[in-house]
């Protein structure tokens, strides 16, 4: 498979994960170990500590730590997501517009660009990125990337009308007999997927979840757990290949993919 490099990302479309954790040293021992990340320390004068993870010297993720507010109210660790923007103001108004609410209005964080937060009308929180030296992951898809992103909600409706009006997202309906699963497009080409919130899931609230590659996935499922994390559901099939939902042992959630149909960067 031929390393899926990038240099710039469209509007409406993912170009970054990142970690919040509360315990950054085990968080990187633990996704170096999984994933074959390297880890490199960002500079941010008078701003919280933050990590670049690296395969083959290209970014592929990041991670920071949670303040004392986030860990005061009970919040887990978790993988966030970032879509691109041509301009973040004005997609931070348009976000409201179409019924989201705005949680932190847009910032900028030095050199690397402009950051707002936004939750839809189902309450899954996502990021708005407007990039200026830094404009999103350098490498999707190969083995211990990122690859995909997966809104969980519990408002199909509304969660459709939300990122079409603000994205121009289509959507395609995946007709099978297993659970309904809704295909995001931009441009003609697959985005991100989503998901209806079932009973059986109990209090899960809506959210985006984040996906990373691997070449076998039992084997590195396997290795989640002695690494001292915890598989949430062993792999399963689907059409693309096989997945399984795994957390690493500060909580944070997330899911591995072995890929059988080649991935469209």
């Amino acid at each position: 498979m031929a390393t899926r490099t990038r240099t710039e990302y469209a509007n409406g479309q993912f170009c970054w994960v990142d970690l919040m954790t509360n315990d950054v040293a085990a968080a990187q021992e633990f996704y170096g170990e999984l994933l074959g990340w390297e880890s490199a320390k960002k500079e941010t004068p008078g701003g919280p500590p933050y990590r670049v993870f690296t395969i083959d010297n290209l970014q592929v993720a990041g991670m920071g730590a949670m303040n004392d507010e986030m860990k005061s109210t009970g919040m887990p660790p978790i993988w966030n997501s970032y879509i691109n923007v041509d301009d973040i103001a004005a997609s931070t108004r348009r976000a409201q517009a179409c019924g989201g609410t705005v949680l932190m209005e847009p910032f900028q964080i030095m050199d690397a660009g402009y950051m707002a937060i936004i939750s839809d009308p189902s309450g899954a929180v996502v990021s708005l990125w407007q990039g200026l030296d830094h404009f999103g992951a350098e490498m999707i898809n190969d083995p211990g990337c990122w690859s995909w992103n997966e809104l969980l909600t519990d408002n199909v409706g509304a969660s459709l009308e939300f990122y079409g009006g603000l994205f121009g997202w289509a959507v395609e309906k995946e007709e099978s007999d297993a659970t309904p699963y809704w295909t995001f497009q931009l441009n003609d080409r697959p985005l991100a997927g989503m998901l209806q919130k079932t009973p059986e899931m109990g209090d899960i609230p809506s959210c985006w979840g984040v996906y990373f590659s691997v070449e076998d996935i039992q084997a590195t499922t396997n290795r989640v757990v002695q690494l001292g994390g915890t598989i949430c559901q062993p792999p399963f099939e689907v059409s693309v290949g096989h997945i399984s939902i795994v957390s690493d042992p500060q909580g944070a959630v997330f899911d591995l993919i072995q890929m059988t149909v080649p991935a469209d960067d």
